[in-house]
């Protein structure tokens, strides 16, 4: 989002796992990487489809412990993002609260040794604990009481173990229940769509009988779609910023969305993988059906709630199946209907598509990726520069010593190496390459990191980096899905399954 002139200010997720995976900071196991980034060959100045999807996508989930069959899956938040919620979502406890939490317990069990030494009854000392961890005044705002046992028969289960044991085995369940409550989620795999306009498609990994689910489709619920204008910014007469009155475009969004033409209601996907699905009326073998509210979030009641009432809930509680509507083998690439009001769009865009100015000689970061074998050094650049869209970043897997990168890389490991990286890159210029006996090529760049000593961003000096340490990106706004002209248009939910409670455009 920083590439794209996004900013860091904002909440977000990705669609599949990282939309999937809940938060407790104590009982993290999974980290999540960056995403890779490529267009699968389209190019503005010959093909209409740029700018109609996402170029982010194969976002890798990495296991940071061993995680047992049935354990839930936790995805770090970060602190900030429950201590900016607190109102909402209650104390829950941040990283290192367990560990104060298990100081109390073993505490108060010195203390319970005590009393029975007096003989005092088991009960008094079980309701005290009661009354200490969930009925004193603290116990709705300390995140330390919140991750204590809920009962004094948990205390009994972590005697010989701990807290982040008793809480691990809270947030699992069996296999057999798995089974009943659950729909698998990686039935499909990603690769190039055989419609080339359409981007990346989705493929079968297993044969499938009608009737069968594909793909689970939970939601995210926006009542109202204005939400995805886009304006540009201006100065008004006091000089303040402000958006303009006139909207510019909508949000890339909208085409992952689903919509129907008499509501301003859309429901966003984040099933895994279910965002590849693309549209073709002739060989659609999927189906769009509400979802079983017993394998599923779903909630029939939301189907008859009106849209002001959905604005005020902020969690998911809508989902659908994608249903095979006919035999699908293994391999086979899955279509579903948009409708005809977005075929229809779309051959209007198709025929009325013109290539930007200028883009004939147009190449996007990726394109210099691929092509460029040697970089040029910030002199070289003054006289033939690259061209204005893009930028040189350094990736700071290579700010680390450098015999921790030339060991991975003598192993053929640099690039599983490089993604495991928590800051992927910086902007950087590079001020000389040489080349070796050897011929190997060597570059000097120069990065503002920050001082381990003082704290402070200073400009540091990095000698020997190999050409894999670089990597151009584009500038913010100026990749595919900024183009003006850039094909905008929901996927239409059939007409039998859109409430009539959420119809407000009629």
């Amino acid at each position: 989002m920083d590439n794209e002139g996004v900013g860091k200010k904002l909440s977000a997720a990705s669609p599949g796992f990282g939309s999937g995976a809940n938060c407790y900071m104590d009982l993290v196991n999974v980290k999540e990487t960056i995403p890779l980034n490529t267009n699968t060959g389209l190019h503005r100045y010959s093909d209409p489809g740029v700018g109609a999807f996402s170029t982010y996508w194969n976002r890798e989930t990495l296991a940071t412990t061993s995680i047992l069959p049935g354990h839930e899956l936790f995805a770090s938040y970060g602190n900030a993002w429950f201590t900016s919620r607190e109102d909402d979502i209650g104390p829950v406890p941040l990283e290192g609260d367990l560990a104060l939490a298990e100081r109390l317990l073993k505490k108060y069990k010195l203390r319970a040794k005590r009393l029975k030494l007096m003989e005092v009854k088991e009960e008094i000392i079980e309701d005290i604990w009661e009354s200490f961890a969930w009925q004193n005044p603290w116990n709705k705002t300390s995140r330390i009481l919140f991750g204590l046992p809920r009962n004094w028969e948990d205390t009994r289960l972590v005697s010989n173990r701990t807290l982040l044991w008793l809480r691990r085995r809270e947030y699992s369940v069996t296999l057999d229940w798995l089974e009943e409550h659950g729909i698998c989620g990686d039935f499909i795999t990603v690769k190039n769509s055989t419609i080339r306009q359409a981007g990346r498609g989705a493929f079968a990994r297993k044969g499938f009988k009608t009737g069968d689910v594909v793909a689970p489709l939970p939601f995210v619920h926006l009542p109202y779609r204005r939400y995805l204008d886009m304006f540009d910014i201006i100065k008004n007469e006091e000089g303040e910023f402000e958006a303009s009155n006139e909207k510019r475009h909508t949000q890339l969004l909208l085409n992952y969305c689903m919509g129907h033409n008499e509501s301003t209601m859309l429901l966003c996907p984040y099933g895994t993988l279910s965002s590849h699905i693309n549209h073709n009326q002739t060989l659609a073998n999927v189906e769009m059906v509400w979802a079983d509210a017993k394998t599923s979030i779903h909630n029939p009641r939301w189907l008859n709630k009106s849209l002001s009432e959905l604005y005020s809930i902020s969690y998911s509680g809508l989902s659908m199946n994608l249903r095979a509507t006919r035999d699908i083998n293994s391999g086979d690439e899955i279509f579903i209907d948009y409708g005809d009001e977005w075929e229809r769009a779309w051959q209007k865009h198709v025929s009325n598509w013109k290539p930007v100015e200028n883009s004939k000689d147009y190449k996007s970061a990726e394109q210099l990726n691929m092509e460029t074998k040697h970089l040029k050094t910030e002199f070289e650049t003054l006289f033939d520069p690259y061209p204005n869209n893009v930028v040189i970043h350094m990736n700071l897997a290579f700010n680390n010593p450098r015999s921790t990168w030339l060991d991975h890389w003598e192993d053929g490991t640099l690039q599983d190496y490089i993604i495991r990286v928590d800051e992927y890159t910086k902007q950087c210029e590079i001020l000389s390459r040489e080349k070796d006996d050897e011929g190997k090529v060597w570059y000097t760049a120069i990065i503002n990191a920050t001082d381990d000593r003082t704290g402070k961003n200073e400009p540091k000096k990095l000698e020997k980096l190999p050409r894999l340490a670089f990597v151009f990106f584009d500038k913010p706004h100026t990749t595919d899905m900024h183009l003006p002209g850039a094909f905008r248009h929901d996927i239409r939910i059939p007409d039998h399954l859109f409430p009539d409670t959420w119809r407000n455009k009629r």
